[in-house]
Protein backbone atom coordinates (compact mmCIF):
# COMPACT_ATOMS: atom_id res chain seq x y z
CA UNK A 1 0.00 0.00 0.00
CA UNK A 2 1.03 3.52 -0.98
CA UNK A 3 -0.33 6.61 1.12
CA UNK A 4 0.51 10.58 0.14
CA UNK A 5 0.39 12.50 3.14
CA UNK A 6 -0.57 16.29 2.36
CA UNK A 7 -0.35 19.13 5.09
CA UNK A 8 1.87 21.98 6.38
CA UNK A 9 4.25 22.63 9.00
CA UNK A 10 2.36 21.39 11.81
CA UNK A 11 2.07 18.38 14.70
CA UNK A 12 -1.16 17.25 12.38
CA UNK A 13 0.95 16.38 9.62
CA UNK A 14 4.04 14.87 11.59
CA UNK A 15 0.68 12.56 13.55
CA UNK A 16 -0.30 11.25 10.36
CA UNK A 17 3.26 10.33 9.09
CA UNK A 18 3.93 8.54 12.30
CA UNK A 19 0.32 6.58 12.07
CA UNK A 20 0.83 5.41 8.63
CA UNK A 21 5.07 4.65 9.46
CA UNK A 22 4.39 2.66 12.85
CA UNK A 23 1.55 0.61 10.69
CA UNK A 24 4.70 -0.96 9.08
CA UNK A 25 4.45 0.56 5.65
CA UNK A 26 7.94 1.19 3.99
CA UNK A 27 9.17 5.02 3.82
CA UNK A 28 9.95 4.04 0.21
CA UNK A 29 6.03 4.38 0.39
CA UNK A 30 4.97 6.93 2.17
CA UNK A 31 5.32 10.60 -0.10
CA UNK A 32 4.87 13.65 1.65
CA UNK A 33 3.65 16.93 0.19
CA UNK A 34 4.23 20.22 2.80
CA UNK A 35 2.54 23.38 1.69
CA UNK A 36 4.43 25.85 2.75
CA UNK A 37 4.74 29.41 1.50
CA UNK A 38 8.45 30.16 2.61
CA UNK A 39 9.20 26.43 1.12
CA UNK A 40 9.74 24.23 4.47
CA UNK A 41 12.43 26.59 6.17
CA UNK A 42 10.84 25.46 9.53
CA UNK A 43 9.57 21.99 8.55
CA UNK A 44 10.53 19.68 11.43
CA UNK A 45 7.88 16.65 10.39
CA UNK A 46 10.30 15.58 7.63
CA UNK A 47 12.41 14.97 10.41
CA UNK A 48 10.23 11.49 11.21
CA UNK A 49 12.15 8.12 11.44
CA UNK A 50 8.96 7.04 8.86
CA UNK A 51 10.30 9.36 6.00
CA UNK A 52 12.51 9.16 3.47
CA UNK A 53 14.01 12.39 1.80
CA UNK A 54 13.56 11.27 -1.49
CA UNK A 55 9.45 11.22 -1.54
CA UNK A 56 9.42 14.76 0.58
CA UNK A 57 8.09 17.66 -2.15
CA UNK A 58 7.18 21.20 -1.07
CA UNK A 59 4.91 23.23 -2.31
CA UNK A 60 4.13 26.92 -1.87
CA UNK A 61 -0.16 26.81 -1.76
CA UNK A 62 -3.06 24.15 -1.57
CA UNK A 63 -3.45 25.27 -5.88
CA UNK A 64 -0.24 23.59 -6.86
CA UNK A 65 -1.10 19.76 -5.49
CA UNK A 66 -3.45 18.42 -8.57
CA UNK A 67 0.03 18.96 -10.78
CA UNK A 68 2.40 17.29 -7.67
CA UNK A 69 -0.01 14.52 -7.89
CA UNK A 70 -0.31 13.80 -11.41
CA UNK A 71 3.46 13.30 -11.59
CA UNK A 72 3.44 10.75 -9.36
CA UNK A 73 0.70 9.00 -10.89
CA UNK A 74 0.97 5.74 -11.74
CA UNK A 75 -1.51 3.80 -13.23
CA UNK A 76 -0.34 -0.07 -12.14
CA UNK A 77 -0.88 1.10 -8.56
CA UNK A 78 -3.45 3.81 -7.08
CA UNK A 79 -2.65 5.17 -4.07
CA UNK A 80 -4.44 6.84 -0.90
CA UNK A 81 -4.29 10.19 0.33
CA UNK A 82 -4.76 11.56 3.70
CA UNK A 83 -4.88 15.60 4.09
CA UNK A 84 -4.13 17.47 7.12
CA UNK A 85 -5.20 20.83 6.55
CA UNK A 86 -9.05 22.29 5.12
CA UNK A 87 -7.11 23.69 2.15
CA UNK A 88 -5.87 20.46 1.04
CA UNK A 89 -8.79 18.91 1.46
CA UNK A 90 -10.91 20.77 -0.54
CA UNK A 91 -8.65 21.54 -2.88
CA UNK A 92 -8.42 17.36 -3.35
CA UNK A 93 -12.12 16.95 -3.08
CA UNK A 94 -12.82 19.69 -6.02
CA UNK A 95 -10.58 17.76 -8.23
CA UNK A 96 -11.56 14.09 -6.77
CA UNK A 97 -13.71 13.15 -9.75
CA UNK A 98 -10.79 13.31 -12.03
CA UNK A 99 -8.21 11.72 -9.49
CA UNK A 100 -10.13 8.51 -8.67
CA UNK A 101 -8.36 7.05 -11.29
CA UNK A 102 -5.39 7.31 -9.92
CA UNK A 103 -5.74 7.58 -6.48
CA UNK A 104 -7.92 7.21 -3.42
CA UNK A 105 -8.93 10.36 -1.75
CA UNK A 106 -11.79 11.66 0.32
CA UNK A 107 -14.77 12.51 -1.65
CA UNK A 108 -18.35 14.28 -0.78
CA UNK A 109 -22.12 14.44 -1.92
CA UNK A 110 -21.94 17.55 -2.11
CA UNK A 111 -19.86 20.59 -3.44
CA UNK A 112 -16.88 21.12 -1.33
CA UNK A 113 -17.01 24.89 -1.70
CA UNK A 114 -20.32 24.65 -0.03
CA UNK A 115 -19.68 22.84 2.97
CA UNK A 116 -16.55 24.46 3.88
CA UNK A 117 -19.06 27.53 4.15
CA UNK A 118 -19.40 27.77 7.48
CA UNK A 119 -23.02 28.82 7.53
CA UNK A 120 -23.97 26.12 4.87
CA UNK A 121 -22.39 23.58 7.00
CA UNK A 122 -24.42 24.64 10.19
CA UNK A 123 -27.82 24.20 7.90
CA UNK A 124 -26.90 20.85 6.86
CA UNK A 125 -26.28 20.09 10.74
CA UNK A 126 -29.56 21.35 11.57
CA UNK A 127 -31.33 19.00 9.19
CA UNK A 128 -29.21 16.26 10.95
CA UNK A 129 -30.77 17.16 13.99
CA UNK A 130 -28.21 19.48 15.79
CA UNK A 131 -29.13 22.28 17.53
CA UNK A 132 -27.08 25.29 16.58
CA UNK A 133 -25.58 28.75 17.95
CA UNK A 134 -27.86 31.97 16.44
CA UNK A 135 -26.00 33.66 14.22
CA UNK A 136 -25.44 35.64 10.99
CA UNK A 137 -23.26 36.01 7.93
CA UNK A 138 -21.71 39.59 7.45
CA UNK A 139 -19.05 41.73 5.23
CA UNK A 140 -17.04 43.31 7.39
CA UNK A 141 -16.42 45.85 4.49
CA UNK A 142 -19.94 47.14 5.10
CA UNK A 143 -19.80 48.84 8.61
CA UNK A 144 -22.57 48.69 10.68
CA UNK A 145 -23.72 45.25 11.91
CA UNK A 146 -27.53 44.75 13.02
CA UNK A 147 -26.79 42.41 16.35
CA UNK A 148 -27.75 42.89 19.72
CA UNK A 149 -26.86 39.08 21.33
CA UNK A 150 -24.18 39.62 23.87
CA UNK A 151 -21.46 38.12 24.36
CA UNK A 152 -21.32 36.34 20.32
CA UNK A 153 -18.52 35.21 18.94
CA UNK A 154 -16.40 36.08 15.62
CA UNK A 155 -15.87 33.40 13.06
CA UNK A 156 -14.27 33.19 9.76
CA UNK A 157 -16.91 31.53 7.28
CA UNK A 158 -14.37 29.73 5.33
CA UNK A 159 -11.15 28.72 7.62
CA UNK A 160 -8.52 28.20 4.59
CA UNK A 161 -8.99 31.87 3.27
CA UNK A 162 -8.34 35.23 5.88
CA UNK A 163 -6.59 34.74 9.14
CA UNK A 164 -8.25 31.57 9.60
CA UNK A 165 -8.27 30.78 13.54
CA UNK A 166 -6.72 33.87 14.38
CA UNK A 167 -9.81 35.76 13.46
CA UNK A 168 -11.87 33.90 15.66
CA UNK A 169 -12.89 36.66 18.48
CA UNK A 170 -15.06 37.11 21.18
CA UNK A 171 -17.07 40.15 21.73
CA UNK A 172 -19.18 41.34 25.48
CA UNK A 173 -20.86 44.61 23.60
CA UNK A 174 -21.65 45.92 20.75
CA UNK A 175 -18.09 48.61 20.97
CA UNK A 176 -16.17 45.46 21.26
CA UNK A 177 -17.82 43.76 18.35
CA UNK A 178 -17.34 47.14 15.75
CA UNK A 179 -13.41 47.23 17.07
CA UNK A 180 -12.65 43.38 16.62
CA UNK A 181 -14.60 43.52 13.05
CA UNK A 182 -11.96 46.58 12.04
CA UNK A 183 -9.20 43.84 13.22
CA UNK A 184 -9.91 40.49 10.98
CA UNK A 185 -8.59 39.73 8.13
CA UNK A 186 -11.31 37.72 6.62
CA UNK A 187 -14.39 40.04 4.50
CA UNK A 188 -16.82 37.45 5.43
CA UNK A 189 -17.59 36.21 9.08
CA UNK A 190 -19.68 34.50 10.89
CA UNK A 191 -21.42 35.98 14.51
CA UNK A 192 -23.17 33.41 17.10
CA UNK A 193 -24.14 34.19 20.17
CA UNK A 194 -21.33 32.97 22.65
CA UNK A 195 -22.87 29.71 24.65
CA UNK A 196 -21.97 29.34 28.46
CA UNK A 197 -20.63 26.24 28.11
CA UNK A 198 -20.45 23.58 30.84
CA UNK A 199 -18.20 21.19 28.94
CA UNK A 200 -16.84 21.07 25.05
CA UNK A 201 -16.03 18.24 23.06
CA UNK A 202 -14.84 17.27 20.18
CA UNK A 203 -15.24 13.75 18.54
CA UNK A 204 -12.26 12.46 15.78
CA UNK A 205 -13.77 9.36 13.33
CA UNK A 206 -13.28 8.29 10.02
CA UNK A 207 -16.51 7.92 7.60
CA UNK A 208 -16.57 4.62 4.95
CA UNK A 209 -19.06 4.15 2.54
CA UNK A 210 -20.56 7.55 1.97
CA UNK A 211 -21.56 7.80 5.95
CA UNK A 212 -22.60 4.12 6.35
CA UNK A 213 -19.92 2.93 8.24
CA UNK A 214 -18.86 5.13 10.72
CA UNK A 215 -16.12 5.15 13.39
CA UNK A 216 -15.82 6.90 16.41
CA UNK A 217 -14.01 5.70 18.93
CA UNK A 218 -13.95 8.47 21.49
CA UNK A 219 -14.07 12.28 22.70
CA UNK A 220 -11.77 14.95 23.50
CA UNK A 221 -12.29 17.35 26.04
CA UNK A 222 -9.51 20.10 26.78
CA UNK A 223 -7.85 20.58 29.83
CA UNK A 224 -5.21 23.60 29.24
CA UNK A 225 -6.12 25.49 25.65
CA UNK A 226 -3.94 27.82 24.03
CA UNK A 227 -5.38 31.20 22.18
CA UNK A 228 -7.20 30.87 19.00
CA UNK A 229 -7.10 26.80 18.72
CA UNK A 230 -8.34 23.47 20.21
CA UNK A 231 -5.33 21.78 20.35
CA UNK A 232 -4.05 22.08 23.56
CA UNK A 233 -3.46 20.04 26.47
CA UNK A 234 -6.35 17.05 26.46
CA UNK A 235 -8.16 13.97 27.80
CA UNK A 236 -9.73 11.62 24.97
CA UNK A 237 -12.31 9.34 26.74
CA UNK A 238 -14.07 5.93 25.34
CA UNK A 239 -16.95 7.20 23.50
CA UNK A 240 -18.85 5.24 25.79
CA UNK A 241 -18.58 7.76 28.62
CA UNK A 242 -20.60 9.98 26.36
CA UNK A 243 -24.36 10.79 26.85
CA UNK A 244 -24.83 11.90 23.34
CA UNK A 245 -26.97 10.49 19.93
CA UNK A 246 -24.79 9.09 17.87
CA UNK A 247 -27.57 8.35 15.18
CA UNK A 248 -27.73 12.21 14.33
CA UNK A 249 -23.75 12.11 13.56
CA UNK A 250 -24.58 9.35 11.59
CA UNK A 251 -27.70 10.82 9.57
CA UNK A 252 -25.29 13.77 8.94
CA UNK A 253 -22.07 12.19 7.25
CA UNK A 254 -24.98 10.15 5.31
CA UNK A 255 -26.43 12.94 4.38
CA UNK A 256 -23.20 14.41 2.93
CA UNK A 257 -22.50 10.87 1.65
CA UNK A 258 -18.50 11.33 2.73
CA UNK A 259 -15.93 9.33 2.81
CA UNK A 260 -12.67 10.29 4.89
CA UNK A 261 -11.44 11.38 7.99
CA UNK A 262 -13.19 14.11 10.11
CA UNK A 263 -13.60 15.64 13.23
CA UNK A 264 -16.77 17.48 14.61
CA UNK A 265 -16.97 19.85 17.59
CA UNK A 266 -19.79 20.68 20.01
CA UNK A 267 -20.27 22.94 23.15
CA UNK A 268 -22.48 21.53 25.76
CA UNK A 269 -24.59 24.06 27.30
CA UNK A 270 -25.22 24.90 30.62
CA UNK A 271 -29.29 23.51 29.28
CA UNK A 272 -27.49 20.71 28.28
CA UNK A 273 -28.45 21.02 24.87
CA UNK A 274 -25.18 20.05 22.84
CA UNK A 275 -24.67 22.73 20.23
CA UNK A 276 -23.15 21.94 17.15
CA UNK A 277 -20.14 24.01 16.32
CA UNK A 278 -18.27 22.85 12.93
CA UNK A 279 -17.08 19.83 11.02
CA UNK A 280 -13.36 19.10 9.62
CA UNK A 281 -13.34 16.99 6.91
CA UNK A 282 -9.81 15.70 7.33
CA UNK A 283 -7.15 14.26 9.81
CA UNK A 284 -7.31 16.51 12.98
CA UNK A 285 -5.11 18.46 14.63
CA UNK A 286 -5.31 16.35 17.88
CA UNK A 287 -6.21 13.03 16.11
CA UNK A 288 -2.86 11.55 17.09
CA UNK A 289 -4.83 10.80 20.31
CA UNK A 290 -6.75 8.25 19.07
CA UNK A 291 -3.62 7.07 17.81
CA UNK A 292 -2.45 7.01 21.50
CA UNK A 293 -5.59 4.91 22.33
CA UNK A 294 -4.86 2.02 20.02
CA UNK A 295 -6.97 3.22 17.20
CA UNK A 296 -5.18 4.11 13.90
CA UNK A 297 -7.41 5.75 12.21
CA UNK A 298 -5.46 7.14 8.96
CA UNK A 299 -4.07 3.61 8.59
CA UNK A 300 -7.60 2.22 9.13
CA UNK A 301 -8.79 4.58 6.62
CA UNK A 302 -6.76 3.98 3.34
CA UNK A 303 -6.32 0.40 3.83
CA UNK A 304 -10.18 0.12 3.71
CA UNK A 305 -10.07 1.92 0.43
CA UNK A 306 -7.32 -0.47 -0.82
CA UNK A 307 -9.03 -3.47 0.28
CA UNK A 308 -12.56 -2.74 0.59
CA UNK A 309 -12.17 -4.22 4.53
CA UNK A 310 -10.79 -3.36 7.68
CA UNK A 311 -7.49 -4.50 8.38
CA UNK A 312 -7.16 -7.87 10.30
CA UNK A 313 -8.05 -7.71 13.90
CA UNK A 314 -8.31 -4.00 13.97
CA UNK A 315 -9.37 -2.30 17.51
CA UNK A 316 -11.97 0.27 17.06
CA UNK A 317 -12.90 0.80 21.11
CA UNK A 318 -10.52 1.56 23.93
CA UNK A 319 -11.22 1.55 27.83
CA UNK A 320 -8.93 3.66 29.92
CA UNK A 321 -8.73 7.78 29.03
CA UNK A 322 -5.42 9.13 26.84
CA UNK A 323 -3.84 11.80 27.86
CA UNK A 324 -2.61 14.28 25.28
CA UNK A 325 0.05 16.93 24.28
CA UNK A 326 0.11 17.97 21.03
CA UNK A 327 1.41 21.52 20.68
CA UNK A 328 5.10 22.34 21.39
CA UNK A 329 3.56 24.90 22.62
CA UNK A 330 1.92 22.90 25.85
CA UNK A 331 5.89 23.62 27.30
CA UNK A 332 5.85 27.34 28.00
CA UNK A 333 1.97 27.84 28.56
CA UNK A 334 2.03 24.70 31.13
CA UNK A 335 4.91 25.46 33.37
CA UNK A 336 3.28 29.40 33.11
CA UNK A 337 -0.01 27.88 34.19
CA UNK A 338 0.81 25.21 36.60
CA UNK A 339 4.40 25.43 37.21
CA UNK A 340 7.13 23.26 36.20
CA UNK A 341 6.70 20.11 38.53
CA UNK A 342 3.26 19.82 38.19
CA UNK A 343 3.46 20.32 34.51
CA UNK A 344 6.35 17.39 34.42
CA UNK A 345 4.11 15.58 36.34
CA UNK A 346 0.95 15.90 33.63
CA UNK A 347 3.45 14.77 31.41
CA UNK A 348 4.77 11.77 32.58
CA UNK A 349 2.82 10.72 35.65
CA UNK A 350 -0.56 10.55 33.48
CA UNK A 351 1.68 8.81 30.89
CA UNK A 352 0.76 11.92 28.09
CA UNK A 353 0.94 11.27 24.60
CA UNK A 354 3.21 13.67 23.11
CA UNK A 355 4.75 15.39 20.12
CA UNK A 356 7.96 14.59 21.73
CA UNK A 357 7.36 10.80 20.84
CA UNK A 358 9.98 8.97 22.29
CA UNK A 359 10.11 6.28 19.61
CA UNK A 360 10.45 9.52 17.16
CA UNK A 361 12.18 12.20 18.81
CA UNK A 362 13.76 13.83 16.03
CA UNK A 363 10.84 15.77 15.10
CA UNK A 364 10.96 17.62 18.94
CA UNK A 365 14.88 18.18 18.18
CA UNK A 366 14.22 19.79 14.95
CA UNK A 367 10.80 22.20 16.16
CA UNK A 368 13.42 23.31 19.13
CA UNK A 369 15.50 24.38 16.80
CA UNK A 370 13.15 26.12 14.62
CA UNK A 371 11.58 28.01 18.03
CA UNK A 372 15.04 29.20 18.80
CA UNK A 373 15.72 30.35 15.73
CA UNK A 374 11.77 31.95 15.03
CA UNK A 375 12.83 33.53 19.02
CA UNK A 376 15.77 34.90 18.35
CA UNK A 377 14.97 36.73 15.06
Amino acid sequence: MKVIIIGGIHHNTLGVVRSIGSAGISSEDIALFIVDEYGGKKDFVSKSKYLKKSTIRYLKNYDEIPEALYRIADNNEKKAIVCCADGASEVVMSNADNLKEFFFCSSIGVKPDFFFNKNDQSLLAKESGFAIPRGQIIDTKKGKVDWDIFPCIIKPIKSIKGAGKNDIKIAKNREELSTLLEEVVSETVQIQEYIEKKMEFQLIGCSLEKGKKIIIPGFTQIIRQPDNTNTGYLRYSPISQLDIDINRINLFFQKIKYDGLFSIEFIRGENNVDYYLETNLRNDGNAYCVKSAGINLPYIWCYYQVNKTLPNNVTLTFEKPVFFMPEFADIKIGIKSVGVLMWFMQMVGAKSHAIFNLKDMKPFFARAKCSLVTHLH
